[in-house]
């Protein structure tokens, strides 16, 4: 009886956590009027990590309703601080969706599921976990989970890669530095990074703001993230120009697969809608599989 009593109460257990996760489309009236009909859901589940709803986007590719059996890689593009997930980097959903697809028509880059998430909420935001704030365990263990569960992605490290502007640079940076096994490649954005976290393996909260604070890294992660190609994207005008370099050079002396990339620009939209594009073809490089 009492092993009854136990299973009955896991399978109870089960059907709560599932009914936690079940996703829901997002009130359209609450956000910007769509141009015109584009593939991009706008969602949210209960997330039991973070106590809320969470909202997240997601850009699917043109050919994804024609080709039911196609599975698709994955690029998360995580926002800057104070951004959500309906306009990444300012740039109304539209135009990020005419850009994409611009480059996957011409071959430049493969057709992807792009997942836009939301790390603000309620006085929170960042990528990271912070106290009543553990938005990194939400990322990994439920978000992905999540969309890979939902739609037809390739669930391996070698079609996932993740990219950002800002302190989503930083976001994404600071996940392939802490979980190389999930991407194949990182390209940050005008990132919030900081060249002092490869200086010690000992934590320091102190190197960035909480909302992008990543630590440091201690030498197994950084022998660790050698798997992982990393891109460093910003422009020359960037008040983050100086950390930037100085990173990309720390990943260097350490021996890491590292590229720096800067052009004309500030830390200002028009700079990262191009870098956009440069990002996606990126990806498209190293995905495991050249992608058509």
């Amino acid at each position: 009886m009492k092993k009854i009593f136990t299973l009955a109460s896991v399978i109870f257990a089960m059907t709560l956590a599932l009914q936690a996760q079940e996703v829901k489309e997002q009130d359209p009236a609450a956000h910007q009027a769509r141009v015109f009909p584009i593939p991009v859901e706008h969602l949210y589940f209960h997330s039991e990590i973070l106590g809320v709803d969470k909202n997240f986007s997601v850009m699917l590719p043109r050919s994804y309703s024609r080709e039911p059996e196609r599975k698709y890689p994955v690029v998360y593009m995580l926002h800057g601080a104070g951004e959500n997930d309906w306009e990444w980097a300012n740039i109304a959903v539209s135009m990020i969706f005419e850009a994409i697809t611009m480059i996957t028509n011409d071959g430049s880059a493969a057709e992807c599921i792009v997942v836009f998430p939301n790390a603000n909420e309620g006085g929170h935001q960042g990528y990271f976990n912070q106290d009543g704030w553990k938005y990194e365990d939400y990322f990994f263990k439920e978000l992905i989970p999540v969309i890979e569960k939902r739609y037809r992605a390739i669930p391996d490290k070698g079609h996932r890669a993740i990219g950002g502007l800002s302190m989503g640079g930083g976001g994404s940076f600071n996940y392939g530095m802490r979980h190389p096994d999930m991407f194949s490649s990182v390209y940050a954005i005008s990132a919030a990074v900081s060249p002092a976290a490869f200086a010690s393996d000992q934590p320091n909260p102190s190197v960035l703001p909480a909302t992008m604070n990543g630590g440091t890294y201690t030498a197994a992660q950084i022998e660790a993230a050698k798997s992982v190609y990393f891109v460093l994207d910003c422009g020359d005008d960037d008040f983050l120009f100086d950390a930037n370099v100085a990173t990309y050079q720390q990943m260097k002396k350490n021996g890491m697969k590292a590229q720096f990339r800067c052009f004309d620009g500030a830390h200002a939209s028009y700079y990262w809608y191009d870098a956009l594009r440069r990002a996606m073809v990126y990806f498209t490089r190293h995905f495991a599989t050249q992608m058509p």
